[in-house]
């Protein structure tokens, strides 16, 4: 009986919230660690509460190197982009490392295939001139001479863009974390968010379990005036116990390798160069359009690389199709092992356009990209919250870190919210006259 009342008492002292913070911030990948650190700088308490490890491979940031880039089809993601060159040139300079390696974009392919995931080929340049962004058109033979490539058609454009370059995954990672920890970021590991609840118009609670795998978990009360909710691929395991709503997800697993590449070919910078870099042997970025085989979108033509970085492996480049094949709705619903359908057409177009790069894979990495009915974000507050809980989850968001973390502490603690366009990524939209948010019976 004694040992009975104890347990009430110590389950009764657990639901008191603890010490209450500013903010809550759920999910620790690279949106909410900006998020943490924006709040933080400007003298708020925040607790960051991460469902694994921080820097784990579970969700959309696993690898080492993500594009940035400019080169957009529509008016406001190209406005978020040019944005987005200052504020990472602010974090670079704060941190004091290099975090982008500035070596370009090489758009190349059909210059009449219409739209993709990543829009596509000559609707850019519209919005690189109205934004006073410089690029250079290329031919079919201007881009064989530049980059190693080959059997290229004749018919194919080029459209390279030097503001862009290649991210340092764990760098960007480790520097916002850093940072955090300098503002004063508390962080808890292992933490589950069980439900977030919104007291009174006014209070957040956020109960969570914490503990390792394999071990026993205690449950948490956290208090706080405000939440922001960056999931990612997670975010309806959140939404749909707190507010009885769930996001229409469409969860790519996607595939990439790493390929070896020739360690003694070099692609001079020369004076007629139309991209001014060296490359052993690519110069640049690159990402080739054009229209999938046999109009069946498995068999996707979109592909993407990357040249050697300073940190990766010495004479590698990543190289991948830009599609998946496997398909999920949940996390959970996640297969440990590469696609091989994907490591099959990337080796075949290699082997088919590609000179000095061994066709097949000496390791491959996985992620999972979390993409919406119509591939753009959700960065909005939460319906019936008081605009106290506000929410980022979407695919391809890794180039706008240093914005999506300004704009989610202006959303909650700048009083005429933020300065920035939004309007696109409401939580609320519909998609081809579905909506993306549905109640979960």
């Amino acid at each position: 009986s004694r040992l009975t009342n104890l347990q009430i008492v110590f389950s009764i002292i657990k639901s008191i919230p603890m010490s209450k913070y500013d903010l809550i911030v759920v999910g620790g990948g690279p949106m909410g660690l900006a998020t943490a650190y924006n709040v933080a700088k400007a003298g708020n308490k925040v607790l960051l509460l991460e469902r694994f490890t921080l820097f784990n491979q579970s969700g959309s940031s696993s690898d080492m190197v993500r594009m940035f880039r400019t080169m957009y089809t529509e008016d406001f993601m190209a406005d978020l982009a040019k944005d987005s060159i200052q504020l990472w040139k602010d974090l670079e300079a704060e941190a004091g490392v290099e975090l982008i390696v500035r070596t370009g974009l090489l758009n190349f392919g059909d210059p009449d295939y219409v739209d993709g995931p990543e829009g596509n080929l000559l609707s850019p340049i519209r919005n690189l001139e109205r934004l006073g962004m410089k690029y250079e058109k290329l031919s079919s033979e201007d881009i064989m001479k530049e980059m190693p490539f080959k059997n290229l058609p004749p018919f194919y454009k080029g459209l390279w863009a030097p503001d862009n370059g290649c991210i340092n995954v764990s760098l960007t990672l480790r520097v916002l974390f850093d940072m955090g920890q300098k503002c004063g970021v508390e962080v808890k590991q292992y933490a589950a968010v069980k439900l977030v609840e919104v007291i009174n118009d006014s209070d957040i609670r956020v109960t969570v379990d914490i503990g390792s795998p394999g071990h026993n978990t205690t449950e948490f009360v956290y208090a706080a005036d405000k939440c922001v909710i960056t999931a990612g691929a997670y975010i309806n395991d959140i939404l749909e116990p707190s507010f009885k709503l769930k996001l229409n997800l469409d969860i790519w697993e996607m595939t990439s390798a790493y390929y070896a590449c020739d360690p003694l070919l070099v692609y001079e910078k020369t004076a007629n160069s139309k991209i001014p870099f060296e490359g052993h042997p690519f110069k640049c970025m690159w990402f080739q359009f054009a229209k999938e085989d046999n109009d069946d979108w498995r068999e996707s033509n979109l592909y993407y690389g990357f040249p050697q970085v300073p940190w990766g492996p010495p004479n590698m480049a990543r190289i991948a199709v830009d599609n998946a094949v496997r398909r999920i709705q949940n996390p959970e619903q996640r297969k440990p092992l590469p696609v091989s359908h994907c490591i099959d057409r990337t080796s075949k177009f290699i082997k088919e356009h590609a000179i000095g790069v061994n066709n097949q894979p000496t390791f491959s990495v996985t992620c999972l990209q979390t993409n919406l009915p119509d591939n753009m974000f959700v960065l909005d507050y939460m319906p019936n919250c008081s605009n106290k809980v506000a929410v980022f989850t979407g695919g391809w968001g890794f180039k706008m870190i240093p914005l999506i973390g300004r704009i989610l502490k202006e959303m909650l603690f700048d009083p005429n919210g933020t300065q920035y366009d939004i309007s696109h990524f409401k939580i609320t939209r519909s998609v081809d006259g579905k909506s993306i948010l549905v109640p979960v019976c």
